[in-house]
């Protein structure tokens, strides 16, 4: 979805515990810093941690906006460097499928945000009819893996669900968790090998992301690390991937 020159992209995974809200937070700190102006949409709906990344207690959330008993300007909660949050709910079990009409108030919404340059849409791991149409809705798709087999196995089993339901070809690749950049090239040449050979799509890998303790750190501080750690490695290698993402 481009609009006005806006840009929609989502980060998505085949399982849990790939460090995808991780990535997403610090990223939309980076492009913030980079004078984009970023919202993030928490789309893991029933068990949204956005807030949580950045340390925030939100008053409202999606749940109130397709309620209809607040508007998208009063859902939206302020984080660092301009970043603007739409917080997902916690525990709420019905909104991880959501109907038509439920799509259709939060689609509307989303198309009446105010002036932006980035919306990251967070969305849940796996392949429930909210993965398919949060990543059907976006102008870029960028599935997060680690070398867990797990992940590998999930990932392609995500991207063969979007391809299939959203006719969707083109999908980005970050490893994450990774010794080194040729550890990464490595598990980016397992991924596409199988793609390559049983589906139509394109692979394009848009970088990765190191093993590095500072984000352990700041994560259990419910900090940044590209913000408490702005030197340590992994947030050198997500800033290639923000600079890239803008350029």
């Amino acid at each position: 979805m481009v609009k006005n020159g806006r840009k929609t992209i989502t980060v998505t995974s085949g399982k849990g515990g790939v460090g995808k809200s991780s990535i997403v937070s610090n990223m939309a700190y980076l492009l913030g810093n980079m004078d984009k102006s970023t919202f993030i949409l928490d789309a893991d709906l029933s068990l949204g941690n956005i807030d949580i990344m950045f340390g925030m207690h939100p008053k409202y959330n999606v749940k109130d906006l397709i309620d209809g008993t607040r508007s998208i300007e009063e859902v939206i909660a302020e984080g660092p460097c301009g970043i603007k949050i739409i917080p997902a709910t916690s525990g709420i079990s019905e909104f991880s499928h959501l109907s038509e009409n439920e799509r259709k108030i939060l689609f509307a919404s989303i198309q009446g945000l105010p002036k932006h340059d980035i919306l990251i849409i967070d969305t849940s791991a796996g392949i429930s009819s909210n993965v398919v149409y949060f990543n059907a809705m976006s102008e870029n798709i960028f599935v997060v893996i680690t070398p867990d087999p797990a992940s590998i196995t999930d990932s392609y089993a995500v991207i063969k669900v979007l391809h299939k339901k959203t006719g969707r070809k083109d999908f980005n690749v970050i490893v994450n968790m990774v010794k080194d950049e040729e550890e990464a090239l490595e598990i980016y040449k397992q991924i596409l090998n199988v793609t390559d050979r049983f589906l139509d799509v394109y692979l394009d890998y848009f970088g990765y992301i190191p093993i590095d303790k500072n984000v352990n750190i700041a994560t259990r501080k419910q900090k940044l690390w590209v913000e408490r750690f702005p030197d340590t490695h992994a947030t050198k290698a997500l800033m290639q991937i923000c600079n890239r993402l803008v350029s």
